[in-house]
């Protein structure tokens, strides 16, 4: 198909190029584009499990964000007419100003603490800036995937560059950590979720690259994450997530499943002939995990326990979240391990009370129907969907709702920008259909009718 030249859209027209007048190669908008997506992986951030990083990026980049959908807020009308921006502005906007409030009612905590406390949920807000650079850049849905896999390529070497202490942390910045007691012999001592979203993603991707197609780099790039995953991320509930993944993808091509596999089986069999002992250890430590998933604390049910007993004692209205940086947040109210972000839809529950069944059917039926407006989906928005419904089949767990707003909100801009996409060719192919002679215009379908 023969690329054309495009001109960059202006903010105000709420349209993109079809594809084939969409620029390909390198331009500034695309640079930006890309700088945006690994920038919103959070890897050069300052992080409670990554210590290295550059100091205030993190809330730079959020004043950044919200700066910029200010900006379009006066300048782009359009996007207030648009189903999806008003879930944003929900999720975005609405929630986190809600808990914030809620929190200030019930224990005094200032506005702004609550705020801080919520900037997770306020980074839904990326999606108006991603919008933006989409509707500027006109990427390819393939271009957009070679984007997210470079960025968790480099999520996974900074990770393990940090896991194998190459990247010293920041001596002087600390953190205020949960401090339950594991015992002498821990599974887990470092467990670090740098980019953790953005190599689930990539995962994903490579699982329906290799279902069309088994390619060695692709395979080798799979196992780069997967040790990513063992090694650095060490989640049980990830590992469960991707084995579905698999297992969903390769439903009905077990031809790829078989050569993916004998590949795998045949580089892993070398490596276990050249380090038999390692490939041991990993299998007792993969042991002791499983037993310990089945007895291990019950510290989220203590939490689990908590939450329901403070929800009802406050006639079932919500209790908002506390910040660490204010009086020392939950820590000081509850417990040392009282953590919101490890209970998932309860969470929520604590947050906002009897409201939580709408903002949850808000949440989920609301993202749901914004990936159906694309119809064609190629391996990216494909594994983006999956994860997805990966998530709603762990909800009680996940906690998508109030701490995946950078990924959540990057993610609909893409599917609203397909979308768009796809209705713009559909114009063109139904224009292309007629056929113009002097003043009489009719379809070539129609010219036997008399």
């Amino acid at each position: 198909m023969r690329q054309g030249v495009a001109t960059a859209p202006h903010p105000g027209h709420f349209a993109a190029a079809p594809l084939h007048e969409r620029t390909v190669g390198f331009s500034l908008s695309r640079a930006t584009l890309f700088l945006l997506i690994l920038v919103n992986s959070t890897v050069f951030f300052l992080t409670d499990d990554k210590l290295a990083g550059l100091p205030f990026a993190r809330e730079l980049f959020l004043l950044a964000v919200v700066a910029v959908t200010g900006l379009l807020f006066v300048t782009w009308r359009e996007i207030y007419f648009s189903k999806t921006s008003l879930w944003i502005m929900f999720m975005g906007i609405v929630l986190p100003l809600g808990s914030a409030g809620l929190a200030n009612l019930n224990f005094g905590q200032p506005l702004p603490f609550g705020l801080l406390e919520e900037r997770r949920m306020v980074m839904y807000l990326v999606f108006f800036p991603m919008l933006l650079l989409l509707f500027t850049a006109q990427p390819t849905e393939r271009d957009l995937e070679r984007y997210f896999l470079i960025a968790g390529v480099i999520c996974g070497l900074v990770g393990f560059g940090y896991y194998f202490e190459i990247i010293p942390e920041n001596g002087n910045i600390s953190f205020d950590k949960d401090q339950v007691e594991m015992g002498a012999n821990l599974l887990r001592p470092d467990r670090f979720r740098i980019g953790s979203g953005y190599v689930s993603l990539c995962a994903v991707i490579l699982l329906y690259r290799m279902r069309d197609r088994v390619s060695l780099n692709d395979l080798l790039l799979l196992l780069f994450f997967t040790a990513y995953l063992w090694f650095v991320m060490q989640t049980r509930q990830t590992m469960a997530g991707w084995a579905l993944a698999g297992l969903w993808i390769f439903r009905n091509r077990i031809d790829s499943l078989f050569k993916v596999g004998v590949l795998a089986g045949g580089l892993l069999g070398v490596a276990y002939l050249i380090f038999p002992a390692f490939f041991h250890d990993q299998y007792e430590k993969l042991v002791l995990l499983y037993e310990e998933a089945l007895t291990g604390g019950d510290v989220r049910g203590q939490t689990i326990d908590i939450i329901v007993r403070e929800v009802a004692d406050n006639w079932y209205v919500g209790m908002g979240a506390l910040s660490q940086q204010w009086n020392g947040g939950f820590s000081a109210l509850y417990n040392p391990h009282f953590f919101l972000s490890d209970v998932g839809i309860f969470g929520v529950y604590y947050r906002f009370g009897a409201l939580t069944p709408l903002i949850a059917a808000v949440f989920y039926l609301g993202f749901f129907w914004i990936m159906a407006q694309t119809k064609r989906k190629g391996h990216l928005l494909s594994a983006f969907q999956l994860k997805f419904w990966i998530t709603f089949m762990s909800l009680v767990l996940s906690n998508a709702m109030t701490f995946g707003g950078d990924m959540l909100g990057m993610t609909a801009a893409i599917f609203l920008y397909f979308a768009h996409v796809e209705a713009q060719e559909k114009d063109v192919s139904q224009t292309l259909g007629w056929a113009n002679h002097d003043s009489v215009q009719y379809r070539h379908h129609q010219l036997e009718q008399s």
